[in-house]
């Protein structure tokens, strides 16, 4: 008797589903019958979307729309971007949150969610470390593509490790290798060493950055010169030496990694690549600290190095002795060193401020500077794949400093 009631009620089911409309039945499926943006079918999933998940998806327009299920939740909100911008998430009915924000700026953008208080990451996106793990989501920017992986020769990115005696320690450097240098086993190449900021570690030029698909577009346009670009973890501490937050501490971390890079790395890179290895055909650029780490460093090793380039990296008001002692050196420095660049987002604050005094003072010691604005970016990647799709070009352009033949 059971079974045939179950089997009536199952025939019942069967019936009033076959008559009924469409977008009624597929009202019942996860994901669907719920508050959704009335052009729904007009996002697509992020490139960073996780590939088990469908969320979060983005429309031509730059709108985001996420998703996130916590049924027990009683309150999520999802903050992103350089200014933390925070918004509400709606709960419904299958205890999906979901959330469709207006177009939060171009390039790579970090975000969490903030779950009863409590902060979490997005399980549907990609993670990046940025001051430790975090989700993001990659926004399109209208007409900029030159970050793009796109159909063209391609670099290698590798792990190099050693041991370095300064801090007694294992280190890694990634290091991209342009097409055809493993095609071109008699050609030698110039070097940019490439460093990230304080959030980041070795891996996010290549991760975060896509610093190796600008070089590789700009290789094959014919705008950079064939490279090599070496990107070291900029941390180092002597033995026994407690890291501790401050600026003393700040200074400390530059001086040994100073050391670390400027006689252990650069030796082991060139004594395992095919470097040409002189100052002429080297470069140094970074990020925020690594862009201090950059000026500190480049500024005192001109035998080392003859291309800087400052990406919202100008030293601060604490640092303006090295600032002075630079321009100091005036004319006789601007003489030897082939570049001196800075590059700022437009809305980066003390940063771009800093930069125009900086620039202001070096300029008027006769030392003037390469310069680029990332217009209407903060301190963020995109303003940095900006800089070096912008500084590179400018690097080993002279007839003597190419790719040289052994």
């Amino acid at each position: 008797m059971l079974r045939k009631t179950y089997s009536r009620a199952l025939w019942k089911v069967a019936c009033v589903s076959s008559i009924l409309p469409a977008f009624l039945l597929f009202s019942f499926a996860p994901g669907i019958g719920r508050a959704q943006p009335t052009d729904a079918t007009e996002f697509q999933r992020a490139s960073t979307t996780h590939r088990l998940s469908d969320f979060p998806k983005i429309a031509k327009d730059g709108r985001v729309w996420f998703q996130f299920k916590a049924p027990s939740a009683q309150k999520v909100q999802l903050r992103i971007g350089a200014t933390n911008k925070t918004y509400d998430m709606e709960k419904l009915a299958d205890g999906t949150w979901e959330l469709v924000i207006p177009y939060p700026g171009p390039g790579l953008q970090y975000y969490w969610l903030i779950v009863d208080g409590l902060n979490m990451m997005d399980p549907g996106s990609e993670t990046f470390y940025s001051n430790g793990i975090k989700t993001a989501v990659e926004v399109p920017s209208p007409g900029e593509d030159f970050y793009d992986l796109k159909d063209v020769p391609h670099g290698h990115v590798l792990q190099h490790l050693f041991y370095s005696k300064v801090t007694e320690s294992w280190r890694r450097m990634y290091i991209y290798l342009p097409p055809g240098y493993d095609a071109n086993p008699r050609m030698h190449y110039p070097v940019l060493y490439l460093q990230h900021g304080a959030g980041e570690d070795e891996t996010e030029w290549t991760h975060a950055g896509r610093a190796q698909f600008i070089l590789d577009n700009l290789i094959a346009q014919k705008k950079a010169v064939p490279m090599i670009v070496v990107m070291n973890n900029g941390f180092a501490s002597k033995p026994g030496v407690v890291v501790a937050p401050g600026p003393a501490t700040m200074a400390s971390r530059f001086g040994v990694f100073g050391d670390l890079l400027t006689t252990e790395a650069i030796p082991e890179v060139d004594a395992n690549f095919r470097t040409i290895a002189d100052r002429e055909h080297r470069a140094m650029a970074g990020l925020s600290m690594g862009g201090m780490q950059t000026f500190q460093i480049g500024t005192t090793h001109q035998d080392l190095f003859s291309y800087l380039g400052v990406f919202s990296g100008t030293p601060m008001a604490q640092a303006q002795a090295q600032v002075d002692a630079l321009a100091a050196q005036g004319k006789a420095f601007h003489d030897k060193m082939h570049l001196l660049w800075f590059g700022v987002g437009t809305t980066e604050s003390n940063f771009y401020t800093r930069t125009q005094e900086v620039r202001a003072q070096l300029d008027k010691a006769g030392i003037p500077s390469g310069y680029y604005e990332s217009s209407g970016t903060a301190h963020e990647f995109q303003t940095w794949r900006r800089c070096l799709h912008e500084f590179a070009p400018l690097l080993f352009q002279n007839a003597a400093s190419t790719a040289k033949k052994n």
